[in-house]
């Protein structure tokens, strides 16, 4: 970890390097008296230049899976009214279902969708079927729908070997019909597993298998047609491998004494970090260091069979909640510091029609009846209410009709927390009175809400809450206000540090005084 800073220093003092060249070059022509017209246009590009450097990039993300594999789970109508209520705006799905389309049309939430390995056959040896796969699943939709991504099968390399050689055939027959209807901006890309790698301990240390052929053609297509890199990344499935190696709090993003990387000179100091580090080591590797890595699954099991260590809820909700948290900090991992994290959580239901041990039925956030399994705030991936601006106050309570057990879980969660204090709603503390779930809940999610930096998106509580700019204080309970800025859409949102700060200012500044003083002369 001790490096990280340094790596982040190195990159700013190169543009700050950029920027100062360009501004002596500027005045070197003003002394070595350069027409006028010559020097205006040297420090025009200078202003152009910094202001570029103030347009926001898009920040990090985290998304939701949502499968249907279950005889007993909501509409797809209802789901995305989930969806939608937990702010979420990035969902991959596992098929491209009429049904499911129809449902997300309309609702801005940008979506991967799946083609299924069944469907491989067909359109990786005919690009009429991917034609007239498009022409059905994608076209119909394409101007209602935020269509991301296409996601072409799922671990094929590993897990569906027989149609291994036909994964790249599909995915240029997919480009080549979204190219055909001017859609090449629709990405097409395939989910892959960890089992890919060769070697990923120590994480400088990760390359590609050599027993998988078809890695090399696959990454060349990334590369030519800009897309990214998804894989599956569990560090659950590699605790429970390795429990002799792997601490759990390592695994947990808990406080632990971390793993050093002698190959890089980094300290990891969870799990996460350190697999998808490896995958970046392996693109590396690969000649493939410029593709950008999505990760299309991660997440937790709240329960499993004998030997599927650390199936719990309470460790679902840990795992969850701190990578949601470190995933939002938009700091990138120790090999590539600053670099966004693109997540899409495991999942929204539990199904269960999944095969395989009990933890395959058992990763959902909510049950089939909707009720959420625990509660878990996305900490910026979802907007949770209107910005509000430094001064202005505002709290978060719970909103009418949720549940008593969703508000339960709500309290549960919130007084679990280290950093809030709630012990105002116990037994004879200042808001105890009303003895009621919905006004403890309101007073738990609002000491999360005022002690978190994550603005307006830490009054979710998986929609049982709502932002209010009325003061709910009452009698001598006090709610504490927060004046939290937020800046609406996540995805427009980048966080500038005080040193790039103070080299922006800096540089725009001489910039704009030496336009105009050019611009006087003329």
């Amino acid at each position: 970890m001790h490096k990280r800073p340094c790596r982040c220093t190195k990159r700013l003092d190169q543009q700050f390097f950029t920027q100062f060249t360009l501004f002596v070059l500027c005045i070197s022509k003003t002394s070595s008296m350069v027409a006028p017209g010559k020097l205006g246009h040297c420090c025009s590009w200078l202003l152009v230049f910094s202001l570029i450097c103030f347009v926001p990039s898009a920040a990090a993300y985290v998304g939701l899976n949502y499968g249907r594999n279950g005889d007993n789970l909501p509409s797809p109508s209802q789901a995305v009214s989930l969806l939608r209520n937990l702010g979420m705006s990035q969902v991959r799905i596992y098929d491209s279902d009429p049904t499911v389309l129809a449902a997300f049309q309309g609702s801005n939430i940008q979506l991967v969708i799946g083609l299924l390995n069944s469907e491989l056959d067909d359109i990786g040896a005919s690009y009429a079927s991917a034609s007239a796969w498009v022409a059905s699943k994608i076209l119909p939709y394409v101007n209602s729908t935020n269509i991301f991504a296409i996601g072409v099968g799922n671990e094929v390399l590993t897990g569906f070997t027989n149609a291994s050689s036909l994964l790249v055939p599909a995915m240029n027959n997919i480009y080549n019909a979204l190219t055909a209807n001017n859609l090449q901006s629709i990405k097409v890309s395939s989910p892959c597993s960890m089992e890919l790698l060769a070697q990923s301990y120590l994480p400088s240390s990760g390359k590609f298998s050599s027993n998988y052929s078809d890695i090399p053609v696959l990454l060349e297509f990334l590369t030519r047609t800009s897309s990214p890199y998804m894989v599956n990344v569990y560090p659950w499935k590699a605790y429970t491998a390795q429990r002799d190696a792997i601490s759990l709090d390592y695994a947990l993003f808990y406080p632990n004494a971390g793993v050093f990387d002698s190959g890089a000179s980094y300290t990891y100091t969870n799990l996460f970090d350190a697999q998808v580090d490896a995958v970046h080591a392996a693109l590396t590797k690969a000649n493939h260091s410029d593709l950008v890595v999505v990760v299309s699954e991660t997440g937790w099991p709240t329960a499993g069979d004998t030997g599927e260590a650390g199936a719990s809820i309470q460790n679902a909700q840990t795992y969850n909640a701190n990578l949601v948290k470190r995933v939002m900090s938009n700091t990138g991992t120790p090999a590539r510091p600053g670099a966004m994290l693109n997540v899409f959580l495991y999942e929204l239901y539990n199904e269960n029609l999944n095969v395989g041990p009990a933890s395959q039925r058992n990763f959902g956030l909510f049950n089939p009846d909707s009720t959420p399994v625990y509660a878990i705030n996305f900490g910026g991936s979802n907007s949770g209410g209107n910005g509000y601006g430094y001064g202005r106050r505002s709290w978060c309570i719970a909103k009418q009709g949720i549940s008593e057990t969703a508000l339960q879980i709500s309290i549960d969660f919130a007084c679990g927390m280290g950093n809030v204090n709630c012990t105002a709603i116990q037994p004879n503390g200042t808001c105890f009175l009303p003895d009621t779930r919905y006004s403890h809940a309101s007073y738990a999610m609002n000491q999360v809400y005022v002690n978190s930096f994550n603005g307006t998106s830490a009054c979710n509580f998986q929609g049982a809450a709502r932002i209010t700019t009325t003061d709910p204080s009452y009698g001598s309970c006090v709610y504490p206000a927060s004046t939290i800025s937020y800046s609406g859409s996540h995805m427009s949102t980048r966080r500038f540090s005080s040193a790039q700060q103070l080299y922006q200012l800096f540089f725009l500044l001489f910039a704009i005084i030496c336009w105009a003083y050019t611009g006087a002369e003329l």
